[in-house]
C-alpha cells in the first residue's frame, strides 16, 4: 500500500510540473507579461510582419497567437490602459498590408500617442500601410539604410482574352448590374470602367496623403510631391520629413525615455516570433495597403486584380 501511495504522490508531482510548464510555455508564446511588482515600464512592440485581419485564429495550445491587426490593436489598447507603461517603442519592419487593417491599426496608434508617448524605430522596412501606422507616432527614428515610404496606390488587372481567342476559347457572361463584371479578364475594359476605377484609386490615395500630411505636419501640396510611390532610405526620408531622426534602436529608446520622463525603466517586449531565433526576420518589399481593397472587389466579383499602395 505504501508503494502505491508513493507512486501516486510521484505521479501527482509530475502532473503539477507538467501543468506549470505548460502555463509558462503558453504565457511565453502569447508574449503576455504579468505585472507583479509594478514600477515604470517601456513597452517594446515589434511590428515585423504583414498587416492583415485573420478571422481564422486556429492557434493551438503550443502555437503562437497569430499577429494580425487585431492582435496589435488589442495589445496597444492594453498598453494604453496600463498605468505602469509610460511609453511605447514601436519597432517596425513591415511592408504594409490590407487597407482597412492598416487604417484601423493606424487610428489606434494615433489614439495611443495622445495618451502616452509613442516612438517608432524603423529597423529595415516601413512601407505603404506600415508607414500609415507609423505616421501618428510622436517621433520616428530610422536606420540610415532602412526603406521608408512607398506612399501611393496601384491596381493591377490581368487580361487574357487575347490568349483565349488564340486558343479558340469563348466565354459568355450573364450578369445583372452594369458593373458586375468590371475588371473581367475575358474582355477589354471600357473607358467608363477605367475612369470609375481610377476615381476609386485617386480617392484612396488622397486619403493616405491627407493622413501623412496631418500627422507629419506637412502641407497637402508638399506631401503630394513626396508621396509619389517613391521609396526613401532612412537618411533621405529624414530630408523630406517622413522621419524625425536617423539613428539606432538606442537612439529611439533614449528619445522615448525623454518624452516619457523616465529613467532606467523596465523594458517589456511584445510581438516577437519565438520560432525565428537566429534566422532573423523575413523582410518583404512591394506589398501594399491596397491588398484589402482588392479582396473586397474580389468578393464582389472582380477576381484578377491587385490594388497596392506603394
Amino acid at each position: 500500500m505504501k508503494k502505491i501511495y508513493l507512486i501516486l504522490i510521484i505521479l501527482f508531482v509530475i502532473l503539477i510540473g507538467i501543468v506549470g510548464a505548460t502555463i509558462l510555455v503558453v504565457m511565453s508564446l502569447s508574449n503576455e507579461s504579468i505585472d507583479v511588482f509594478g514600477g515604470e515600464k517601456i513597452a517594446k512592440v515589434y511590428l515585423c510582419n504583414e498587416i492583415y485581419f485573420d478571422y481564422n485564429q486556429d492557434s493551438g495550445l503550443f502555437m503562437e497567437p497569430k499577429k494580425d491587426a487585431k492582435y496589435y490593436i488589442n495589445l496597444l489598447d492594453r498598453l494604453e490602459k496600463d498605468d505602469s507603461v509610460k511609453g511605447v517603442l514601436l519597432i517596425v519592419n513591415s511592408p504594409g498590408g490590407e487597407v482597412i487593417a492598416s487604417e484601423k491599426l493606424a487610428r489606434k496608434v494615433a489614439e495611443l500617442a495622445k495618451k502616452k508617448p509613442v516612438v517608432v524605430y524603423v529597423e529595415g522596412l516601413d512601407a505603404s500601410g506600415a508607414y500609415m501606422v507609423s505616421a501618428p507616432a510622436n517621433y520616428i527614428v530610422a536606420e540610415k539604410h532602412s526603406i521608408v515610404g512607398s506612399i501611393g496606390v496601384r491596381m493591377d488587372i490581368i487580361h487574357y482574352y487575347g490568349l483565349m481567342k488564340k486558343l479558340g476559347i469563348n466565354v459568355t457572361t450573364i450578369k445583372a448590374g452594369k458593373y458586375k463584371d468590371i475588371g473581367s479578364p475575358f474582355r477589354p475594359m471600357t473607358k467608363e470602367e477605367y475612369e470609375y476605377l481610377q476615381k476609386m484609386i485617386n480617392e484612396t490615395y488622397l486619403d493616405f496623403v491627407k493622413w501623412v500630411a496631418k500627422y507629419r505636419h506637412l502641407s497637402i501640396n508638399y506631401t503630394l510631391k513626396i508621396a509619389d510611390g517613391k521609396i526613401y532610405t532612412g537618411e533621405d526620408a529624414k530630408k523630406v520629413g517622413l522621419v524625425d531622426e536617423v539613428g539606432t534602436e538606442e537612439t529611439a529608446l533614449k528619445k522615448l525615455e525623454e518624452l516619457a520622463n523616465v529613467s532606467n525603466p523596465e523594458i517589456v517586449e511584445y510581438g516577437l516570433n519565438r520560432d525565428r531565433g537566429l534566422f532573423g526576420l523575413t523582410y518583404y518589399l512591394g506589398y501594399g495597403i491596397g491588398k484589402g481593397i482588392g479582396e473586397i472587389l474580389y468578393s464582389a466579383g472582380i477576381k484578377d486584380e491587385k490594388i497596392l499602395l506603394h
